[in-house]
């Protein structure tokens, strides 16, 4: 079976995230804070209970989430088979995952911080991404030319998702919009230095359909899944800008734009 190998593979009982964060993968919740979480089942398409797995803890990698396909290291489904894969076999995939930190602050302290690096550095301004577009809202085209800048920038194996919001930071905690604006060199080693995570969480539901992405309009399995997990300050990530040519923004407004 032809298969990308996953960054975190060999990673078990390695240090992935800061000493401070925790993940949790936990398909009984039905709810948080109110909101019904979409990615609750009682059993997996294998028919497997679902059970809480601790994925991450105190920034190590301690767990898979698993099927019935046998791994080296796990001899047992942990309930997270949710999406047919070939040969009959079920490819696992997060239901409810909650990043969790013990150490956080609020988020205008987390801007606050920005800034100060950025002093600290001499550099004119920091980044800040508000959003990212997943699921990927390009076509096939757009999602092979991300996979090759990933690959061209030495950066994951895999491409990661665009910012569609993502503003430069000034001195003075002014925001300037910024567009067209791509990661570069992304991978896991990312997350290793994590700054500080926010006292604010945010719940995130999508329906992971198999694609890469989770790509518009592609795949043909449905998984619903949420993920709630805090802001985060990165000590260093890079951007670029694409090497193809933006679309150009329209010249009229809608035509509801003034209703």
């Amino acid at each position: 079976m032809n298969f990308l190998p996953s960054e975190l593979e060999t990673k078990i009982g390695s240090r992935i995230f800061p000493d401070w964060i925790d993940i949790l993968d936990d398909p009984t919740q039905s709810a948080w804070n109110g909101r019904p979480l979409p990615g609750n089942y009682a059993f997996d398409d294998e028919g497997v209970a679902a059970k809480p797995v601790s994925v991450v803890e105190k920034g190590v990698l301690k767990n898979f989430l698993t099927t019935r396909q046998p791994i080296k290291g796990f001899a047992a489904s942990n309930g997270h088979a949710r999406l047919p894969a070939a040969y009959g076999v079920h490819h696992a995939a997060i239901s409810n995952l909650f990043v969790k930190s013990s150490q956080s602050a609020p988020m205008a302290d987390l801007k606050k911080k920005l800034i100060e690096m950025c002093k600290e550095r001499g550099k004119e301004y920091g980044m800040l991404v508000r959003k990212l577009d997943y699921p990927y809202s390009g076509g096939v085209g757009d999602l092979r030319q991300l996979a090759s800048s990933a690959g061209q920038s030495g950066g994951s194996a895999r491409p990661v998702s665009p910012p569609v919001l993502v503003y430069r930071v000034y001195a003075d905690g002014r925001e300037e919009l910024v567009r067209g604006l791509r990661f570069r060199g992304v991978s896991t080693r990312s997350l290793r230095d994590l700054m500080a995570a926010s006292q604010e969480t945010a719940m995130f539901d999508f329906t992971n359909n198999a694609a890469p992405l989770a790509l518009m309009g592609a795949g043909g399995y449905l998984a619903p899944a949420a993920v709630v997990a805090p802001g985060l300050l990165f000590d260093e990530i890079e951007f670029e800008m694409p090497q193809e040519q933006l679309p150009k923004l329209p010249v009229v407004p809608p035509p509801t734009a003034g209703k």
